[in-house]
């Protein structure tokens, strides 16, 4: 059976984590929240309770990972809780949403790239070229996807942390002393809130892809745990100290108005070059997003090949470590996605397989807490970590589902066609379950009943 090495630090752990969980949302997300909410102290509101929220998630998806540090992440989770049909349902549903992820990422990164070398109309092509290259940097083996994922992530977050400080020592301050007429009040209050904390949750989302290499970490009891809560610290505080930032440069009214608040931050402290910078710092915010997802996604496919959920071929691993024929099969599905703009009608989709997928996953720490109580990390306050995260994410599909039933209709039937199809793929034993135990080395010894 083949096997990743275990060749990855903390480091190069946390350098994914951050380098996909600060993308192209802090772009955005800023001014949806500051036009929902329309005070500055609300929006900070909305911020830290996002990083709680994804604070827990890191605490259950750390758990998760020790206990079963293997490629893949999810569908591990899923196949040792509730068997190997779960586990094919979850990873090759995860593998499409991270797909149709790659390629917008994609395409957001050959519009920034296309303004930077002066290439104007359909960049689409240009973002078809840009999956295409980190793949081929990716199939040279773990080494060359992780040094690139290093510095990226270290260029990105010192970018904007100078963004954060400039801001702070030239703005005015003007932001923290406006409010929109429109600001909520009384009880409509949180009503606003459940509807901003929804792209907040989506900006910090991206920590849980240390569970997908954790086969390839070394001393998994020990590295993971710091991978996804300092990785959350760290996106956290980033957050916290750009909104402030935004608020120190801009009125709220501005940034309510924006779609793109750093942009507009960076042209209002340096004037007529602020277009050069934004995009330049757009790009290094997207590149190693799009790097780590090119990193993570094939491990999915490999983990399900390797286990009999999937064909055996993508399965192979070159030299350098790398699951080739998963990473190929990724790159080529997502440059399609990418050039052909189909991601576009996938996106709302993916979304809401993803409140599915993560529910799933999470709720299997409750089945296997109870068959091994014993594990080399443990969430604090169980069960009632879980069942909070748990309650959140149902809230969300529940908004989902009024705001666009038929999104959650073609959900529901993916699920159900795709668990169609994995049944005759997952035969394991007598009960279809396997039972895998993992070593505070992490080792894994699997036993088929």
């Amino acid at each position: 059976m083949p096997e990743l090495k275990r060749s990855l630090g903390f480091w190069d752990g946390l350098a994914m984590v951050v380098g996909i969980m600060v993308g192209t949302g802090i772009f955005r997300t800023p001014g949806l929240v500051a036009q929902q909410l329309g005070r500055p102290w609300l929006t900070f509101v909305a911020w830290a309770a996002g990083g709680a929220i994804a604070f827990l998630g890191a605490l259950i998806f750390a758990e998760l990972a020790t206990r079963h540090p293997h490629a893949g992440g999810k569908y591990v989770y899923a196949r040792e809780a509730f068997g190997p049909q779960a586990g094919f349902v979850v990873g090759w549903i995860e593998g499409l949403v991270y797909a149709v992820a790659t390629a917008a990422i994609g395409v957001v990164s050959g519009e920034y790239a296309g303004r930077l070398i002066g290439v104007g109309g359909d960049t689409r092509w240009l973002g078809g070229a840009m999956v295409v290259m980190f793949t081929g940097i990716n199939l040279l083996g773990v080494a060359s996807g992780r040094i690139f994922q290093n510095v990226a992530t270290a260029a990105k977050v010192a970018a904007l942390g100078g963004v954060v400080v400039v801001a702070l020592a030239r703005g005015d301050g003007s932001g923290w002393h406006s409010a929109l007429p429109t600001a909520p009040a009384g009880a409509a209050v949180w009503g606003a809130l459940a509807v901003a904390f929804q792209s907040v949750i989506w900006t910090y989302y991206g920590y849980l892809d240390a569970g997908k290499i954790a086969e390839e970490v070394v001393e998994p009891s020990r590295t993971l745990p710091k991978v996804f809560l300092v990785g959350i610290g760290v996106a956290a505080g980033l957050y916290l100290l750009l909104n402030a930032a935004f608020l120190q440069v801009l009125p709220i009214d501005r940034i309510a108005a924006s779609n793109l608040v750093p942009g507009d931050v960076v042209a209002a402290l340096f004037g007529a070059r602020g277009g050069t910078l934004v995009a330049g710092l757009a790009l290094l915010v997207v590149l190693a997003s799009l790097n780590g997802n090119i990193f993570v996604t094939p491990r999915i496919l490999f983990g399900l090949a390797r286990e009999g959920l999937g064909p055996q071929s993508l399965a192979r691993v070159n030299a350098g470590g790398t699951p080739w024929a998963a990473m190929l099969l990724i790159g080529a599905l997502s440059t399609a996605l990418a050039v052909t703009g189909s991601f576009v009608r996938l996106l709302g989709l993916a979304i809401t397989l993803v409140l599915i997928i993560d529910s799933w996953a999470v709720a299997a720490l409750l089945r296997l807490r109870s068959r091994t109580p014993l594990a080399p990390f443990r969430v604090p306050l169980y069960p009632l970590v879980p069942a909070l995260f748990l309650l959140v994410y149902a809230a969300l599909f529940v908004g989902t589902a009024v705001a666009d039933w038929q999104v959650v209709a073609v959900a529901g039937a993916v699920v159900a066609a795709v668990y169609g199809a994995g049944r005759g793929r997952t035969g394991m034993g007598r009960d279809g379950q396997r039972r895998t135990e993992t070593g505070r080395d992490g080792q894994r010894r699997t036993e088929t009943v």
